[in-house]
């Protein structure tokens, strides 16, 4: 029995690894062919991107990150296209040709960006190399490792090895997540960071290397970007209290002391930080003038419901699909109440902190940009509902999902449909209002407060978000072994 038992697992696990090699090149040719689209539509880089790669080149050349002398030399025009532009330029039709800096509000003199190192850092190595295309390339290799741990996510609440696949793939290459795996941005592996973390710091009993992985991500969380510094203590806190209780009898298993493996890079990548801020801004936190400050409560609030639903960054707008993922949130919280619990608790602080943005929107980029880390997450709750919906269930996820993916498309066609001028016209929706003969795209409620719709049209669509989730929690209905065991009990009270 034992042996059979043994040999049903390896071929499972051979199962398993074909289906995942799968993903990874299926995801692989896919960015590969985006990729010459965003080569040639989105030159030169523009957002945030280019100002990532002049860190990259003061730290190449100067050994620093001081970057007054690259903005004095026109440094930005070596990833520019010459001038006059090319007759075939299939470019940005406008750019700026003077770039002006993003300053840090500093304490100390020079010129240093407000964006963090972490992205400079990964990819000023094969900025060296290979310029742009080494660069995509390594933010692609992350978008391709996060994939692979969405589907030993989706593998871990019960999906089979063809589900875990197929809703790695289908949220991984689509909005929000699929552009951004091409863009120098730093929300990918910024993902990836956060879902490793969360795996490793919710597993029952990890090996050493696992432990100084997941330490060594969210150590890092805060150097891509310091809004992940809360939700990066709460999981090096996670470790730590498990270290502690391991070696006092009472941990989730016998880790002590594998558990200081994760402590020891967690601990220095976030007091590294706080140095580092001592060091630029003369106190051990970012300036929050770098990135326009934060809202009051009504603000707040606005941006929380325009993270979901503005008219052009909103990401139900651009994924309804994660509207199904939120409504089924309690199948994942009923099949894995630790992890779930402890996603809920990193994940939150972070959702209030981006809605607390002033810019909540991400200004000059695909949709839902500050969402981008965690959307990963909900593949738990899709493939725990998944596993044992009804055809008509799976209708509905299908047809949410397929409308985010034909919206990915469409950019996909033309990159520069992506990006939004804060006009309230998203031009994804204008393009299919263009082929269908419709008018979606003037149905859509601005929350962005360049263009907010009035304040009773912004209700009345949050409103109706609710009613709508709601609906679809009904749907899907309690998770399934919720329901064997109440027809189980139902049947014992008959019987007796």
């Amino acid at each position: 029995m034992a042996e059979r038992e043994e040999r049903a697992e390896s071929i499972e696990r051979q199962r398993a690894g074909r289906w995942l090699l799968l993903v990874v090149l299926v995801a692989a040719v896919a960015w590969a062919l985006i990729a010459f689209r965003y080569l040639e539509r989105l030159a030169p880089l523009t957002g945030d991107e280019p100002y990532y790669v002049m860190t990259v080149i003061s730290l190449l050349e100067d050994f620093d990150l001081n970057e007054a002398n690259q903005y004095a030399e026109r440094a930005w025009l070596r990833f520019y296209p010459p001038w006059p532009l090319p007759a075939d330029w299939r470019g940005w039709p406008a750019f700026p040709w003077e770039f002006p800096p993003h300053p840090a509000q500093a304490a100390r003199p020079g010129l240093y960006s407000k964006h963090g190192l972490g992205l400079t850092v990964l990819i000023a190595l094969p900025w060296a190399v290979a310029g742009r295309v080494g660069a995509m390339a390594t933010v692609g290799a992350c978008g391709i490792l996060l994939l692979v741990q969405l589907f030993s996510l989706a593998r871990e609440v019960g999906a089979s090895p063809r589900l875990a696949a197929l809703l790695a793939l289908g949220l991984g290459l689509v909005m929000p997540i699929g552009p951004y795996a091409l863009l120098l941005f730093p929300e990918v592996p910024a993902a990836l960071c956060f879902v490793y973390a969360v795996r490793r710091a919710s597993e029952r009993a990890n090996r050493w290397w696992q432990w100084l992985s997941a330490g060594g991500a969210i150590g890092f969380l805060p150097w891509l970007h310091q809004r992940f510094l809360i939700s990066a203590a709460l999981l090096g806190a996670v470790i730590l209290g498990r270290a502690v209780a391991a070696r006092a009898g009472r941990g989730w298993g016998a880790d002590w002391p594998g558990a200081l493996w994760g402590v020891l890079p967690a601990l220095v990548g976030g007091l590294g930080i706080l140095g580092f801020d001592l060091w630029l801004y003369g106190k051990p936190y970012q300036n929050p003038a770098d990135h326009a400050g934060f809202a009051g409560p009504l603000g707040t609030l606005n941006g929380a419901f325009g993270l979901l639903l503005d008219a052009q960054w909103g990401l139900l707008i651009a994924a309804p699909v994660f509207l199904v993922a939120l409504a089924t949130l309690h199948w994942w919280a009923a099949r894995q109440p630790q992890r779930f619990w402890l996603t809920v608790g990193v994940v939150a602080p972070y959702l209030g902190l981006v809605a607390a943005y002033r810019v909540w929107w991400g200004e000059w980029g695909p949709p839902a940009r500050y969402l981008v880390p965690v959307a990963g997450f909900a593949i738990a709750s899709l493939a725990c509902w998944l596993v044992t919906a009804r055809p008509w269930q799976w209708l509905i996820a299908g047809l949410a999902w397929g409308w985010g993916a034909l919206l990915s498309v469409v950019g996909y066609l033309d990159p520069q449909r992506f990006y939004h001028h804060p006009d309230g016209v998203n031009k994804l929706y204008r393009t299919l209002d263009s082929w269908l003969g419709t008018q979606l795209a003037e149905r859509l409620v601005p929350f962005q407060p360049y263009a907010a719709a009035p304040a009773e049209e912004r209700l009345r669509a949050a409103l109706l978000t609710v009613v709508a989730l709601l609906a679809l929690v009904a749907l899907a209905g309690p998770p399934a072994w919720q329901r064997v065991r109440t027809l189980t009990d139902e049947k014992a009270q008959r019987i007796g």
